[in-house]
């Protein structure tokens, strides 16, 4: 080989360009480049953003965001997203959460939340948490949520003050079944709660079942009987801790009249 072509080839060989995830090879694309712009800026659907990033590169390396049908939190934010094991204290991926969000006792979702793309949930749990109602906001932003069910969970203002369970319900126009387990006094339902709660169980049209588990007589039943006395589709459960004698009898008398009415849905009561 004489000079002139060796240097040739190892001018060539130089230039040779390295393409890695960051710098992938230039993507030909049937459609026009604009097109393809909106695609990544504009994709509502998770489901079809998904099938894009898994049937070309290209779209991830442009957006890096990966959806999540459920997300499961346990302690130390161990996670498992669809199937697979991930610490979300690490460095992970912007996830695109839809379907089911099980947090766990122990999984400080507050500090999970930031890191967070976007929530579209059906169904949420939460356990054992403290949470602003700002993240709280966060997770039910969709308005997609059918399932909810918070357990021993509280979610506070600003100002450190607990937000009230009826402020939980709201924009959840889709909202098939809820159940709230309190602990400690910390799920407030006074008089004017109970009312709002009301408004939301009649104005959603798909609610299907309400339990409140945990409560004592700080509950307004009273209040809240009125709506018992009008309930044809909604199921109903309480279940009491350390209520008075005359508190249950008040229960009791309530239950005894809707029981006179078969088309209404008669409320399950425990008392522990």
């Amino acid at each position: 080989m004489d000079v002139n072509n060796a240097a040739l080839l190892s001018s060539s060989t130089s230039d040779t360009p390295i393409y890695t995830f960051k710098h992938p090879y230039p993507q030909q694309f049937s459609l026009p480049w604009p097109i393809i712009i909106y695609m990544i800026e504009n994709c509502k659907s998770e489901k079809v953003w998904k099938k894009l990033i898994m049937s070309c590169k290209h779209f991830y390396s442009k957006k890096p965001v990966f959806p999540v049908k459920r997300l499961d939190v346990n302690a130390d934010l161990k996670c498992k997203a669809d199937g697979e094991f991930f610490n979300a204290s690490k460095l992970f991926p912007k996830l695109w959460l839809y379907d089911s969000l099980f947090a766990n006792q122990g999984s400080k979702m507050s500090t999970l939340i930031p890191k967070i793309f976007k929530f579209d949930f059906r169904v949420l749990r939460i356990a054992n948490q403290t949470l602003t109602f700002d993240d709280y906001q966060k997770l039910t932003s969709s308005g997609s949520i059918e399932r909810l069910i918070l357990w021993h969970s509280t979610v506070k203002n600003a100002d450190d003050t607990i937000v009230t369970a009826d402020k939980l319900l709201e924009g959840l126009d889709y909202l098939h079944r809820c159940t709230m387990v309190c602990s400690n006094n910390l799920l407030v339902l006074e008089t004017e709660t109970i009312g709002k709660i009301v408004q939301h169980l009649n104005g959603y049209k798909k609610m299907l079942g309400f339990q409140l588990c945990g409560i004592n007589e700080s509950f307004d039943f009273a209040s809240f009987s009125d709506f018992l006395l009008n309930n044809e589709t909604i199921s109903v459960y309480l279940s009491y801790v350390g209520v008075s004698a005359q508190y249950k009898e008040m229960v009791k008398n309530v239950i005894k009249e809707i029981k006179k009415n078969p088309s209404l849905k008669v409320p399950a009561v425990e008392f522990y």
